[in-house]
């Protein structure tokens, strides 16, 4: 796992948390202010990441993100994709954290099919005949109100 030192004049030294494999993040302090929020709708969902981030958690990397920094990080009613940066390679201290996307948690959610051959899709090769009706319309068949 690669944790990558950044440094911009605002502030000290961050490592922002790299890998592309799922992190057990150990329990971490992180101070209210220190979240980001890439849009402000997310931020009523603030406290369900830092209660996540301040009791330990498994950080999951976003594979449709392909950049190896933005991972997936569950609460109990949410999902966060999050950008993560600690203060030491010991990740206790989260000095940053911004906020990408917020959905809600689908984890633990079964969806059940009564007759999975209701749903088949192997008829597809009559769907052109859905639409058949359409092209028996002719343009002298309206009437004008």
């Amino acid at each position: 796992m690669a944790v990558v030192k950044k440094r911009n004049q605002q502030t000290e030294s961050r490592l922002l948390l790299e890998t592309d494999d799922p992190v057990e993040l150990p329990p971490a302090e992180i101070e209210d202010g220190a979240v980001v929020l890439q849009f402000e709708q997310f931020r009523q969902h603030v406290p369900e990441l830092l209660e996540a981030l301040r009791a330990g958690t498994l950080a999951e990397p976003v594979p449709v993100m392909m950049d190896g920094s933005t991972f997936v990080v569950h609460g109990a009613t949410r999902s966060f994709w999050v950008k993560l940066w600690h203060s030491s390679v010991e990740r206790t201290r989260v000095e940053r954290a911004q906020i990408i996307s917020c959905l809600p948690s689908t984890r633990g959610m079964q969806i059940i099919v009564d007759d999975p051959d209701a749903y088949d899709d192997d008829d597809d090769d009559d769907d052109d005949d859905d639409y058949a009706d359409e092209d028996d319309f002719d343009d002298d068949d309206r009437e004008v109100v």
